[in-house]
Order: structure tokens, then C-alpha cells, then sequence
């Protein structure tokens, strides 16, 4: 929705308005009027917000039938107030619910410094556009913990069936850190039966980090596999650039542990920002040691960062970069791992074909991982169709503010059924950033 919508439906809310403060149009008939109306416009906002289409032309047919039924309504000046609206909320209904997949591009294209995009079909690189730069993987680096999971499974180091304490996940979870993936993913297991006596399956638990995206899942799994081994196999499927793994969730908690209660906001992430990354990286150990020791307590935690601190937080996420994950990709749909390994990368990863039938009529292996922040918008996805073409795509975007992030998320499903589908819409895309 465009800032010129906004404007438009606040300004019917305002003008609404101005007529109470005449006293003498101060009645409960007008004052019931200009509820009515800001109710309504309130409500086509959170229907924006939420996507949900069908609520928005159920208002806007509600609030037609509003002036046709009120004799009261038909005035020059209420028609056009109301026509004006009605104008304002259909245009701006068409562009923002239509699928629009050119706005992912249209976004890489003009934003070279922040964006990167790599995709490779049938083993040939056919675009790497800004593809070597490193930048925050946000969650998708999950897909490389998953790779050492499945590693240590194949050499009998831990095994799928080991009972998980879900109090010892729990050490890890900060309520409202991770948009309620871990509860939604806890309210599946128990839905399930797959809860008994309070403990879950060790894989439940890695599938709960990538099916779910599960943050505490993963700083468990991260302290059960531990940090070296997974910065370790990282180096040895050459994966150059990828920065060392620390916890996700205690990097939370380093702006509260630094130690200086004079510090301003701006002093405190002009600090933040300047601490080497490799003192950042061991406070963020030191902080999850103790939340699994008890020390910190997980529950106790109120969580209420400012934005600008979480942008602190974003910009030093592990990072990588798409050629990296390009290069994971392939390694996983080639089947380059040990076969043990290379079974239950997959069982992980290709949760869109065990969630959604239609994606077998297209693919007999499609695998992915997201990851995001409310600056980040990332995904890594492998397929194979059933002529044996696969592809590997890795997007990664980074600064995005509201409005960019809103409608890249609304439309990436779309670029990506797109970019995956039609070999033209792939070399269009190729034609046009080499164009930048």
C-alpha cells in the first residue's frame, strides 16, 4: 500500500473530524457517524496489514451499503467524501493484494549494495549477482547446523531418538524474540502426541529449528554439537566465506550485560557497533552458558529492545554469503554426503513437500530454509523436477525498511514459484541485473 493510501484514509478520518468541532454538529448522530467511519478505516488498515482481501472488500461493501441505506448520505459533499474513499481504498487494494513477483526483482536491481542473488541450474552458475558479498543469514544458517546434525547422526556421535527435556530447550527461549515459532512449533508436538513425559525426540528438536524456526531449538543444538565442530564443517565444504557460528538467542542479552548505566541509547550502540566481533561472539557464549546453567534465567526476561538496538543485533548475525549457500545447496540435491547424512538433510529440509501435496505435482525434491529480521529477508531453496533438472537459488536482502520488507514478504512466494518455474522468467532476471 502506497504512503499516498495512508494518507488518503487518515485524511477521511480527519475530515470526518473537523465537523465535530462545531458544537452544534456535535449530536450522537454525527458523533455515531465519525465512530462508525474511523472504525472502518481502522479496520481496512489491520486488514492491509494482515493481507487478508476478502476483509477488505467485505468493508468496502459494507461501507457502501452504509451510504445507500442512510438518506442522509446523499449530499454532494458526503458522495464525494465517501466515493473519494472508496476510490482510494480500491486502488490501493489492486496494488497492494496483486501478486506481483517483478518487485522482488525490481528491489535487487535498485539495491545492488544491500541485495544478492544466486541461482544455478543443473550444475551451471546462471546468475551470482552481488553473490559473493557476505551478509546476515538471519535464520538461514540453520541449514548449515542441520548439515552437522546430520553428520554426527551418520557417525553415530548422537542419536535421532534421544529423549529432549523440553524444560532444557526452554532454558533458551526469550518470550516474543521469534514471532511465537517456538510455541507454535510446541503446540504441534503436543497436538501430535509427541510429547511424553515432558521430553520430545532429539530430531523433533532439529525439526522444530528448521520446519519452525525455532531459536531455541537451535542454541541447544548449536551447545550439543558444538561451535567448533560446526565452524569446522563449514571450512571443510569450503564454504569460504562463511563467519564463525555463535548462539542466536544470548546476543540478545549483551546490550543489558555491558556494564555502564550512563550510557544513552546512542552511546550504547555506538559501543555495540564498535566491539570486534570476536569479543561480541564470546559474550554471546558466555551469555547462553549460563542460560542453560540456570544462572540467566530465560523466563524471567522481559523482552523490549529498541529498533535501533535490534539493527545492531541484524547487522552482526552470522553472516555468509550466497555463493556459499549456493555451493550448500548443491552439495545437498547432489547428494554429497554420506548416504546416512544425506537422508536425513533431507528429511529436515524438504518440509514443503511433507506440508504442502500440490509441490509433488512439480517437484520430486524441493528443499528450503528462510531466514529474517525486521531488516532481513533471506531464503535458500534446492529443487529437482521430475525430468531431473534441479536449480538452487539463494536470495539475500539486508536494510530493508517497513514498507520494502512488508511487500517483499508478500511477494517472494510468487518470485520464487516464478523463478523456479519458467526457464524465460529466469533469463529475464539474468537480463536485467546484468543490466546494473
Amino acid at each position: 500500500m502506497t504512503i499516498w493510501a495512508w494518507i488518503g484514509l487518515l485524511g477521511i478520518v480527519m475530515f470526518s473530524l473537523l465537523s465535530l468541532l462545531k458544537k452544534e454538529n456535535r449530536t450522537k448522530e454525527e458523533i455515531r457517524k465519525t465512530i462508525v467511519t474511523g472504525l472502518i478505516v481502522l479496520g481496512i488498515i489491520v486488514a492491509v496489514l494482515f493481507f487478508n482481501a476478502n476483509y477488505i472488500l467485505a468493508l468496502i461493501a459494507g461501507f457502501i451499503a452504509m451510504i445507500v441505506f442512510d438518506k442522509k448520505t446523499y449530499t454532494k459533499k458526503r458522495i464525494i467524501i465517501y466515493g473519494s474513499f472508496i476510490l482510494v481504498v480500491g486502488i490501493a487494494s489492486y496494488f497492494f493484494f496483486r501478486d506481483n513477483p517483478d518487485y522482488v526483482l525490481n528491489h535487487l536491481k535498485d539495491y545492488p549494495q544491500t541485495t544478492s542473488l544466486y541461482i544455478a541450474e543443473n550444475g551451471e552458475e546462471l546468475i551470482t549477482y552481488q553473490s559473493d558479498m557476505v551478509r546476515p543469514l538471519a535464520s538461514t544458517v540453520k541449514m548449515l547446523i542441520a548439515v552437522e546434525y546430520a553428520m554426527q547422526i551418520n557417525e553415530g556421535i548422537i542419536t535421532k531418538d534421544s529423549p529432549v527435556p523440553l524444560d532444557d530447550l526452554k532454558r533458551y527461549y526469550i518470550k516474543n524474540t521469534d514471532g511465537n515459532a517456538h510455541e507454535n512449533w510446541l503446540k504441534t508436538m503436543r497436538s501430535e502426541g509427541k510429547v511424553k513425559n515432558n521430553e520430545v525426540t532429539l530430531h523433533d528438536v532439529a525439526k522444530g529449528m528448521i520446519t519452525y524456526s525455532s531459536n531455541a531449538n537451535t542454541d541447544f543444538l548449536i551447545d550439543l554439537l558444538g561451535i567448533t565442530n560446526i565452524n569446522e564443517r563449514a571450512q571443510s565444504l569450503k564454504l569460504t566465506q562463511h563467519e564463525e557460528v555463535y548462539p542466536i538467542v544470548s546476543a540478545l542479552l549483551i546490550p543489558e550485560q555491558i556494564e555502564n548505566e550512563t550510557l544513552s541509547e546512542k552511546q550504547l550502540i555506538k559501543k555495540l557497533r564498535e566491539m570486534p566481533i570476536a569479543t561480541y561472539r564470546s559474550k554471546a557464549e558466555e551469555l547462553s552458558e549460563q542460560m542453560k546453567i540456570g544462572t540467566i534465567k530465560a523466563e524471567d526476561i522481559s523482552f523490549d529492545m529498541s529498533m535501533d538496538l535490534q539493527k545492531v543485533w541484524s547487522d552482526r548475525l552470522i553472516g555468509a554469503s550466497a555463493n556459499d549457500y549456493g555451493k550448500l545447496l548443491a552439495i545437498i540435491s547432489n547428494d554429497k554426503l554420506p548416504e546416512g547424512a544425506a537422508n536425513t538433510i533431507r528429511d529436515l529440509l524438504e518440509w514443503p513437500m511433507q506440508y504442502n501435496e500440490q509441490n509433488h505435482e512439480r517437484f520430486v525434491h524441493l528443499g528450503a530454509k528462510g531466514g529474517s529480521t525486521a531488516f532481513v529477508l533471506n531464503d535458500a531453496i534446492y529443487t529437482e523436477d521430475h525430468n531431473g533438472n534441479k536449480i538452487e537459488m539463494v536470495i539475500l536482502t539486508d536494510d530493508l525498511n517497513f514498507w520494502q520488507g512488508l511487500l517483499i514478504r508478500k511477494n517472494m512466494n510468487s518470485f520464487e514459484s516464478k523463478l523456479l518455474g519458467s526457464k524465460d522468467y529466469r533469463l529475464k532476471i539474468q537480463k536485467k541485473l546484468s543490466e546494473s
